[in-house]
């Protein structure tokens, strides 16, 4: 438990540390000047995957089931090597426009309890730059926390391309509903008007605010949600009625 474990899937292998989980400590030492942040609206795609590599939580084991390294401006989209990425026989452009899609999975331990869990995270780089991206990092006991950041308007079709190949190509995850209103929140930010009613809806289907406070899950069509904190969602749900409320304001005032 005092180690610092990362395990990545190499063919039919899983190696602590070695194969594609070095890629980390491989680009921090082929480039000594960059400063590793994430996320970073300047990472390229070199360094978006780089960080994806970065060593957990004490405690925490963490894979990356399935990487997919996706160029999204071309059709069909070209699938990119990750060792080809590794080696330097390919070099990001910045011209282009990337997706990047990792399957996490997370083995902790807390005291004698066994935690597990396992979160899709996907990555939109236009012009080779962090644009958006629906990332999972795993804590203490794969307690999971979701960090959103949506697309602008101009690229919103091309996120919304690729969460669906998320969809359609990885398992659906548990969701919160919580998360659904914390993303809705993003969108309005991001002047989204739409795809945040889109996330209110999906939420309250999935709950009664009038509830007690013991656990409920529900089942969506391709995903699994999951109340746990209902004065929490309950909360954001309101949060995000008033930014709809502002974004739609904004867009008043622009025409």
């Amino acid at each position: 438990m005092g180690a610092i474990l990362r395990f990545v899937v190499c063919g039919a292998l899983v190696l602590p540390m070695g194969c594609a989980g070095s890629y980390f400590r491989e680009y921090q030492q082929a480039h000594p000047d960059w400063v590793f942040a994430f996320p970073d609206s300047e990472a390229n795609l070199e360094q978006t995957v780089a960080s994806l590599y970065a060593p957990p939580p004490l405690g925490t084991q963490l894979s990356i089931r399935r990487l997919e390294l996706l160029r999204v401006d071309v059709e069909p989209w070209l699938a990119i090597p990750f060792d080809d990425l590794r080696s330097g026989r390919f070099a990001s452009a910045d011209d282009a426009t990337y997706a990047v899609v990792a399957h996490f999975t997370c083995r902790g331990r807390v005291d004698l309890q066994l935690y597990q869990g396992e979160k899709i995270g996907w990555y939109l780089l236009p012009g080779n730059r962090l644009g958006a991206f629906d990332h999972y990092e795993f804590i203490e006991g794969c307690t999971v926390h979701n960090d959103f950041l949506p697309t602008s308007a101009q690229h919103a079709a091309l996120e919304r391309a690729v969460e669906l190949y998320v969809a359609a190509h990885y398992p659906p995850s548990m969701v919160h509903v919580a998360e659904l209103f914390q993303k809705g929140i993003a969108y309005a930010h991001a002047d989204r008007v739409e795809d945040a009613k889109r996330m209110l809806q999906a939420g309250s289907r999935a709950f009664d605010v009038s509830a007690d406070d013991k656990a409920t899950e529900f089942e969506t069509p391709g995903v699994h949600l999951e109340v746990t904190r209902l004065d929490d969602a309950h909360g954001l749900r309101e949060v995000l009625v008033r930014e709809i409320a502002a974004a739609e304001a904004r867009a008043l005032e622009v025409q």
